[in-house]
């Protein structure tokens, strides 16, 4: 009658210990070391319930029984200890739960210690078959307890490996089966040996003998899952970028825990909520027909403060290409933003991303990688497989006491020998052999590079022009605390570089005070001031004259402090000082010339009248003392001309030149000239000095042009690329006297002063214009006038 299931527990018994070597050789996988456990106290149990029941001594039955029970507790708890570890469940808790469910083997073996404790209510005496089912044997409560913890342990198994098996059925076929077949095997077997299927004891223990031979073989033979599950949650897990996992209706289904820190979500509220009740501007995402988006700026708040996040979407489908729901990558852009500076980079995981990643084995060799990857490197296919990692990267990082470094730059050598700059992340991860491997991402940072050596060498050149300056150069922030403070600054003012830096401005003098910060105000409003002569306080308490140029400093946002080019104008105020006096006495110079030398001329003109009306006869000698008289009363009116108004000018404005040449042509005896304006200019110009220009021009024309009243002189006005000009159809000057023309004294008339022409270059170079005399057209002389 027992034969039959004696002979099935012994084989049981020998599966198990086969099953619990091979357990052992994948130790150091998840879930190794529970599995040899399992299989090890599975064997036990089935010889010693092999024993209870062929053995009849009632003390014997008893031991076996004994041993047999412990063996069961210990089964069920190993057997939940391996899913729990192959779930990759959260090791402290794991430790935690498992150490609660040993107090049951503990305590029955406690129990079977105390002579005064028994398992269960012994018959008389020994019976053929399970000390469990003789007829006069009956449970006592601990063994009901014990009945319970092996319930409880055997659906939270149950319940952990069914969650696995959803999890993972898309991906790893053969394997998921395996671990459906691991959870359901024990309940199947009791529901059919108590509705189906009459043995004579209780085969429950086949049951467990076929889940763990379902979970090792799951584990350790099929090796359709590389990495394992714990593997690719080490990946996401140790991500530094936060990565959510939405729904096809948007809603948040899985967070790791960067998103979580990312996002504030320190109580888990983040899995559930559509993702836009948690990035307000989700919905500007413009996401292409295939659910990809590449990398987009949103803006979020946090806890009242606004990050800058790149948001990267990708969609995700199941084996029949079914989308499933889209991974999410968030990457906190926010010091960028704000200063330019790094560029955060992220892990992803396989085939799911852009960015490339590889697995290496415990020697260094390149066990996996995804196509971005072979894209980057330049190689097709698999043909990296197996080859040192060495072939493609250098340096990577080394491993000291099993610690791994988070992030850190290398070189990606591809097949063409070029070098791309690159930035590498490093995770641990178990391989299905039961070594220690590592999974990388890389990010390519050769643009990074470049912006980063660019600025260096802008930095540099700024640095080197600011020491190098003349001039002060003083920047400070919005505050007026001062950032740059060169070495001209330290010469001007006598503050050194070390006691200003970090400090308040110190050279505004208290009388200036509002002056400057009115100034101020208007540059960090984003105004530029240029020229801006004021008054600057030096450290040993005077004040000096300065000429003050200053501008906004920007980032990429806001205005956040003012730079300042600052020139000393104390010689230059000696000189003006000095100039204004010499100015003066000048004019008291030409006032005292004009009032001794006219007096005289009027009492000379008066009497010349009184002779000419007395003696008609001395009229000629008359009018030769007039014309003498004359040309000294003009040259008094051009001396007093270039010494009272020099090169000097007025306000200029913008002025039709037409218009300025009938002023100037009214102011001229013109009765042997006739005025042609062709195409006419404007003129930025004073238009008082402009019409003295031009009445010299006209007066010079007509006097030595050569002109009659029957054939007059013809004066044109016209306007050149870059200027004007003024020419006549007189007599021209010679090319020879070209250059000498403008020179003070200069005529070619018995009646001229030789002051015209050079009033004319006075006035030009006052306005910065540049004068040049050539020959016109029709032979006469051109005057041409270029700004």
């Amino acid at each position: 009658m027992y034969e039959r299931f004696v002979l099935a527990l012994s084989l049981l018994g020998g599966a198990s210990l086969l099953s619990g070597v091979l357990a052992w050789r994948r130790r150091h996988s998840p879930g190794g070391t529970p599995m040899v456990l399992f299989h090890v106290a599975l064997s036990i149990g089935a010889f010693a319930y092999a024993r209870d029941i062929t053995t009849t001594t009632l003390a014997t039955q008893l031991v076996y029984r004994q041993v047999a029970t412990v063996a069961q507790s210990v089964v069920a708890i190993s057997w939940l200890y391996a899913a729990l570890q192959y779930a990759d469940f959260d090791r402290p808790l794991t430790r935690r739960v498992i150490g609660l469910l040993a107090l049951d083997p503990l305590l029955l073996v406690i129990a079977f210690l105390l002579p005064t404790v028994t398992l269960i209510q012994t018959p008389a005496t020994g019976t053929t078959g399970s000390l469990l089912n003789a007829a006069d044997a009956g449970l006592t409560p601990l063994f009901l307890v014990h009945t319970g913890t092996i319930l409880v342990t055997a659906l939270a198994g149950t319940v952990v490996l069914i969650r696995l098996f959803v999890r993972s059925r898309h991906l790893y076929r053969t394997q998921a089966a395996a671990v459906l077949v691991s959870a359901l095997a024990p309940w199947t077997v009791a529901l059919t040996q108590q509705y189906f299927l009459r043995v004579p004891e209780d085969a429950t223990i086949f049951a467990w003998g076929i889940s763990g031979v379902a979970l090792t073989a799951g584990l350790y033979t099929f090796k359709t899952l590389d990495p394992v599950p714990a593997a690719r949650s080490t990946i996401v897990e140790t991500m530094g970028d936060g990565t959510l996992v939405l729904d096809e209706d948007g809603r948040i289904s899985d967070a790791n825990p960067a998103a979580r820190t990312l996002l504030a979500d320190g109580d888990g509220a983040l899995v559930g909520r559509h993702i836009e009740s948690v990035i307000g501007e989700w919905g500007r995402l413009r996401i292409g027909e295939d659910g990809r988006r590449d990398w987009e700026e949103l803006a979020v708040t946090v806890d009242g403060d606004e990050r800058f996040l790149e948001v990267e979407t990708t969609p995700f489908t199941d084996r029949f290409d079914e989308a499933v729901g889209t991974l999410v990558v968030l990457r906190d852009v926010t010091d960028r933003k704000r200063r330019e500076q790094r560029l955060e980079q992220y892990k992803l995981i396989f085939d799911s991303v852009t960015e490339p990643v590889y697995v290496l084995d415990a020697e260094n060799r390149i066990v996996r990688y995804n196509d971005p990857f072979a894209d980057l490197v330049g190689y097709d296919g698999n043909a990296l497989v197996g080859a040192p990692v060495s072939v493609v990267l250098g340096p990577e990082p080394t491993v000291t006491d099993g610690e791994f470094r988070n992030r850190t730059e290398a070189t990606v050598r591809t097949e063409s020998g070029a070098d791309v700059p690159c930035e590498l992340d490093l995770a641990p991860v178990a391989l299905d052999d039961g070594d220690t491997g590592r999974v990388g991402i890389i990010r390519d940072i050769s643009r990074r590079k470049a912006i980063e050596s660019e600025l260096a060498e802008t930095t540099e050149r700024l640095e080197t022009l600011v020491s190098a300056s003349p001039l002060a150069i003083v920047a400070h922030d919005t505050d007026g605390v001062v950032d740059v403070w060169n070495p001209a600054a330290e010469s001007l003012f006598g503050w050194t570089g070390e006691e200003v830096r970090g400090a308040q401005l110190p050279i505004i003098p208290e009388d200036r005070e509002g002056e400057l910060i009115e100034q101020h105000e208007r540059i960090r409003n984003g105004e530029r001031l240029t020229g801006r002569e004021t008054e600057l306080l030096c450290r040993d308490g005077r004040t000096i004259p300065a000429r003050v140029s200053a501008a906004p400093i920007r980032n990429a946002d806001d205005i956040v402090g003012t730079v300042a080019i600052i020139a000393d104008i104390t010689e230059q105020k000696a000189r003006q000082r000095q100039l204004e006096r010499q100015n003066e006495r000048l004019d008291e110079f030409a006032s005292l010339v004009s009032h001794d030398l006219r007096n005289p001329l009027q009492v000379a003109a008066g009497h010349l009248q009184l002779a000419r009306t007395a003696d008609g006869a001395a009229s000629d000698h008359i009018d030769d003392a007039e014309r003498a008289l004359k040309r000294m009363e003009d040259l008094i009116d051009d001396t007093l001309t270039l010494a009272r108004r020099g090169r000097d000018i007025g306000e200029t404005e913008s002025v039709p030149i037409a218009r300025l040449t009938e002023r100037a042509w009214a102011n001229v005896a013109t009765g042997a000239g006739t005025l042609s304006v062709a195409d006419p200019p404007v003129v930025d110009c004073d238009p008082d000095r402009m019409v003295e220009l031009l009445e010299n021009l006209f007066g010079n024309a007509i006097r030595h042009g050569g002109g009659t009243e029957t054939d007059p002189v013809t004066v044109t006005v016209g306007a050149l690329d870059e200027g004007f000009y003024v020419a006549d159809d007189g007599r021209g000057i010679p090319e020879t006297e070209a250059e000498t023309v403008f020179q003070s004294g200069y005529t070619t008339a018995d009646d001229g002063t030789g002051f015209g022409l050079d009033i004319v270059k006075t006035i030009a170079d006052a306005h910065g214009w540049r004068v040049d005399v050539t020959e016109s057209g029709s032979g006469g002389a051109r005057f041409e006038f270029r700004f």
